[in-house]
């Protein structure tokens, strides 16, 4: 064996020990965070419910109600979290009078939520957001704001991510290339605009 080949193996074996080292706190990490929300399963939902404006034929009231059901190990304690939950509404004359969309961040709350000492199935509740809008999908639009979509995140008692899930297709698959700016996302404001012409 010539000294090359001796450097060549010696590399290899810092650099494959290095990658041990590195993958180690990782698992650890995983399983520490698996063992204080063991089953985790969560899911978003946003209820609607429309309701004419008295008085009008084509004006409504839309009542949006997000909310995340969260479950965990029936008999195992759940460490406490929290969630982060926002709307996105649409300004309807600029979609259907002049062909465009418009996009802003309607609601942006976050809420605490209690550990348990055991798991069970529980439904955390967003403040509801009520906006009127011209239910006619032509040129006569009035404009108004109608429900397009959410952005939610669920985050450990140290503050990493336990889940993220959005309902706008262009905003999920650019966080799939880019899953360090959901923080970005979620810290958007009420009035801000939202674009989905990510490039």
């Amino acid at each position: 064996m010539n000294q090359k080949t001796i450097w060549v193996c010696i590399i290899g074996l810092i650099s494959f020990s290095l990658n041990v080292a590195g993958q180690q706190p990782d698992k650890a990490a995983k399983e520490k965070m698996e063992k204080k929300y063991p089953s985790l399963h969560i899911q978003a939902k946003v209820g609607k419910r429309n309701t004419p404006v008295p008085g009008s034929s084509y004006m409504m009231t839309m009542t949006m109600t997000p909310e995340i059901v969260i479950e965990s190990a029936k008999t195992q304690p759940m460490a406490s979290a929290s969630a982060t939950f926002l709307l996105v509404t649409m300004e309807t004359s600029a979609k259907y009078a002049r062909g465009q969309e418009e996009l802003i961040i309607a609601t942006s709350e976050t809420q605490g939520i209690p550990a348990v000492a055991k798991g069970s199935r529980r439904s955390i509740e967003f403040k509801a957001l009520s906006t009127r809008y011209d239910s006619d999908r032509d040129s006569s639009n009035v404009g108004g704001q109608e429900y397009k979509y959410y952005i939610m995140a669920v985050f450990a008692d140290d503050n990493q991510f336990l889940h993220f899930e959005t309902n706008c297709p262009e905003l999920s698959r650019h966080l799939q290339a880019h899953p360090e700016l959901r923080v970005k996302f979620l810290g958007m404001k009420p009035r801000e605009t939202f674009k989905t012409n990510f490039k």
